[in-house]
């Protein structure tokens, strides 16, 4: 059986940004063939164009190990609620972006920028059934994803939630090469 990973950027980032090189590697290590892509028109994420790009992309997703950092992260929670997308094996959250109650105050917010990101409503019970596993990482002091919101939606899930002490949003500006700490946790759930 051919192990595949699906590894989804987030907003405004390149293939070669903070850890998601070593995260393509880490897969690749383990035997796994990787689909990393860039998401289109990145800087506004919009659910629809996302859906359109990945189902149109020729991908095999069933039964993925799926990681999705911030707004990416948001994708990979649009597809679990979606009726096309197949069931994964494991979902790995980073930096989990589910709201913008933090992010307006950001420096390089652009309002209306994640006007077409989010579904009016994300439901546990939909989602639990679209992969065996749920793995969160976030940082303990991250000032865009609330940490709190994550630990709840993780906890809906019967997820396992790693905190990082002081890794920020585990992006550029935390200047994080590798995740060790998901490494860790997909290791012990025999992930890799």
């Amino acid at each position: 059986m051919t192990k595949r990973a699906t590894i989804l950027h987030g907003t405004g980032n390149k293939l070669t940004d903070h850890w998601l090189p070593w995260a393509k590697q880490l897969f690749e290590g383990a035997s796994y063939e990787v689909f990393m892509p860039i998401l289109p028109d990145n800087m506004y994420p919009d659910k629809d164009k996302y859906d359109k790009f990945l189902r149109e992309s020729g991908w095999d997703f069933a039964d993925n190990v799926i990681v999705g950092y911030s707004s990416g992260a948001t994708t990979i929670l649009n597809l679990l609620m979606s009726d096309w997308f197949p069931h994964a094996r494991a979902v790995a959250l980073v930096g989990a972006f589910l709201n913008e109650k933090l992010v307006k105050s950001a420096s390089w917010y652009i309002p209306g920028q994640f006007d077409n990101l989010f579904l009016p409503e994300y439901k546990p019970e939909v989602i639990k059934q679209k992969a065996d596993r749920f793995y969160f990482i976030h940082g303990s002091d991250d000032p865009y994803c609330d940490i709190d919101d994550a630990k709840q939606l993780c906890q809906a899930l019967d997820g396992t939630f790693t905190t990082i002490p002081n890794g920020g949003h585990l992006g550029i500006l935390s200047k994080m090469t590798a995740l060790p700490a998901m490494e860790q946790v997909l290791r012990r759930g025999g992930i890799i």
